[in-house]
């Protein structure tokens, strides 16, 4: 299967169960709740098995560390910047935190960042926007769910303790456990088994899952209130992010190749993951899936035909 033919099919299973979800979700009792279990269920399932085979025979070098350093950099930076930015909107606490997390969380994965350093800068751009992903899973789990709890929490207090114990111990960490575990396989030594794992099939259910509960939480009927705060994202994605990595790629010592895929990667628009942190924690799901639409629907019509204007240019 070539990579364009993949990236055509993960384009259809993203829009083909998105629009299942979003014309279908009237026939379930409770799509927000059906929606979180399907992504529990997915995290729990699918998410571990790519995680465990992709990490395990992951082959890194000291000279590449800087890439998913710039990765972490990144959504460090769209996480503050978008934290205080968003102070003046004078959001609800919960509308906050979803803005925030969609602001730091980028579609860096192969769905968009990592084709579109394919398209542009060929396999070894694609090779090397996988490793500047590495930071993703980290981040994820051990900083962007925490900080969604502990918003959940103020809504339904709980003690420090317990906070702490839901916060490191639950099914939804699952895929955190796993990346550990292949972790410490690798620095054991211990060759990862050799079987035909189906990973693309995998990725393309799992996709599959998270777009089709996107579908369910996303609503037709509250465009406008939200046209603000999509502005003030696209600020935040387009110009502010982007400029923060040229700096980056001035700072750290990355060559011309790995400063071009940092560059591609600070482009890019607001991750899914974003949707599934705000359904998981009973953020606000309306909110977080209009600003990933129309700041991906901005980044396709505007922003990567400049993208890739400049690109062939350079």
């Amino acid at each position: 299967m070539s990579i364009s033919f993949k990236f055509i099919l993960f384009q259809i299973l993203v829009i083909g169960p998105f629009l299942m979800g979003m014309f279908g979700k009237r026939y379930f009792v409770s799509p927000d709740q059906t929606a979180r279990r399907i992504v529990l269920f997915n995290l729990c399932v699918f998410d571990p098995i790519l995680i465990l085979w992709t990490v395990w025979g992951l082959e890194l070098s000291p000279s590449l560390v800087f890439l998913p350093l710039a990765g972490l950099s990144i959504v460090v930076i769209g996480f503050v910047v978008g934290y205080f930015l968003a102070l003046p909107l004078h959001l609800s606490r919960k509308n906050h935190a979803t803005f925030v997390i969609t602001a730091s969380l980028s579609n860096h994965g192969f769905t968009l960042g990592g084709f579109i350093c394919y398209l542009l800068l060929g396999e070894q751009g694609l090779a090397l926007s996988y490793i500047f992903l590495i930071y993703f899973v980290f981040y994820l789990f051990m900083f962007i769910f925490p900080y969604a709890r502990w918003i959940q929490a103020t809504q339904a207090p709980l003690s420090r303790r317990k906070l702490i114990v839901d916060s490191l111990v639950n099914v939804r960490n699952i895929p955190l456990y796993t990346t550990l575990i292949a972790l410490a396989l690798q620095k054991y030594q211990i060759k990862r088994i050799s079987i035909d794992m189906p990973v693309d099939m995998l990725l393309l259910i799992s996709i599959s899952i998270y777009y089709f509960s996107l579908g369910m939480t996303y609503s037709l009927t509250r465009q406008i209130m939200y046209k603000k705060i999509n502005v003030l994202l696209a600020i935040i994605k387009f110009v502010i992010i982007p400029m923060v990595a040229l700096i980056l790629t001035l700072i750290l010592p990355l060559d011309p190749l790995m400063k071009s895929v940092v560059m591609i990667q600070s482009f890019m628009p607001a991750a899914i993951f974003s949707v599934v942190a705000s359904i998981i924690f009973e953020l606000d799901t309306r909110m977080s899936s209009n600003l990933f639409v129309w700041n991906t629907i901005i980044f396709l019509l505007f922003v990567f035909p400049l993208l890739y204007f400049f690109t062939q240019i350079s």
